[in-house]
């Protein structure tokens, strides 16, 4: 038995706890209040996931890029204290690298039953960003029951461009490795990470999980994501926020699926939509936490959104 202990913290008074999720059976601690304890040993150990506002209630999951891990979203959550957040490790990255190999459709699974066992009432609005917001889709395709709604950035089927340039993720892992290593003048220069948000333990956690196994497995999924998923998302007929950083992302391809997620809609899905925040890079998240989170708020109270959050209904000019 383990007893993980978060350093987390809020801007909230609700506590919070780290916890790990047992695959073969349910566990719980005694108080919402406690740290939970769980097997270590073999096939019950599980994904690991911090819980934030326990007492907050509404959950979100958040789940972040390849390669890294929940301490992406520290920016973040403390602006979100009014929710429940359930903010794990995807599998074979940081403190859950013990499970593997790394899928969309494992990830999408051990999340799944993170929300089952720990959000209020079983279900959750997802967050995801890169990576992060394609194991949200495969959720959504997978176990939709357990899905509320999502706002999902940097996660559309691939260009042609860029499934070209996936399909050698040995020179693009090569290109992040150096870049790693490198002053994090360039680091920052290339990723457009804010400096005011670096994180030196998320860089550690970066370079520990960026091996060519995990990157190849996260490349070979990304590419061949297709319409065909997009389809099968849009017919499970949830609410979903399909965002384009304007300076990296491809933007006509999140219009185009956008519409899609619309047009497949029958009742909660007809109100999916696409933005566009102009000035963001791929992982936004670290370059204007603030201005992420009240999309995110936004989105899940059905508010409209922030100005910077432009509706991608026409082509974009």
């Amino acid at each position: 038995m383990r007893r993980v202990t978060s350093s987390a913290t809020t801007s909230s008074s609700w506590r919070s706890r780290d916890a790990t999720l047992p695959i073969g059976s349910r566990t719980m601690s005694t108080s919402s209040w406690t740290t939970a304890s769980v097997s270590d040993v073999g096939s019950n150990e599980g994904l690991f996931f911090t819980s934030l506002n326990p007492l907050a209630p509404i959950t979100v999951v958040m789940l972040h890029v390849l390669t890294s891990s929940h301490l992406e979203w520290q920016h973040c959550w403390p602006k979100l204290s009014e929710y429940h957040l359930l903010i794990p490790d995807l599998p074979q990255h940081s403190r859950s690298r013990h499970i593997g190999p790394f899928s969309f459709a494992l990830a999408a699974d051990l999340v799944a039953q993170v929300i089952r066992e720990h959000a209020h009432d079983g279900r959750a609005h997802l967050v995801g960003i890169s990576t992060g917001g394609f194991v949200a889709m495969e959720i959504i395709k997978r176990h939709p029951d357990v899905v509320l709604s999502a706002f999902l950035s940097g996660a559309t089927p691939l260009s042609d461009l860029w499934r070209n340039l996936n399909s050698q993720p040995k020179i693009a892992h090569l290109g992040l490795s150096v870049l790693l290593h490198s002053p994090k003048s360039w680091l920052l220069k290339a990723t457009g990470w804010a400096p005011d948000y670096q994180n030196g333990d998320l860089i550690k956690e970066i370079k520990r999980n960026n091996t060519a196994r995990l990157y190849e497995a996260g490349c070979r999924d990304t590419a061949n994501w297709s319409r065909d998923d997009m389809v099968e998302v849009g017919k499970k007929d949830k609410r979903i926020a399909l965002v384009a950083g304007g300076k990296q992302d491809n933007v006509e391809g999140m219009r185009e699926m956008g519409k899609l997620l619309e047009s497949l809609g029958t009742n909660d899905g007809r109100g999916s939509r696409a933005f566009i925040v102009r000035e963001a890079i791929h992982a936004w998240n670290l370059q204007d936490p603030q201005l992420f989170a009240k999309g995110i708020r936004a989105w899940i109270e059905k508010n409209p959104m922030p100005q910077a959050f432009e509706p991608l209904e026409t082509n974009f000019t």
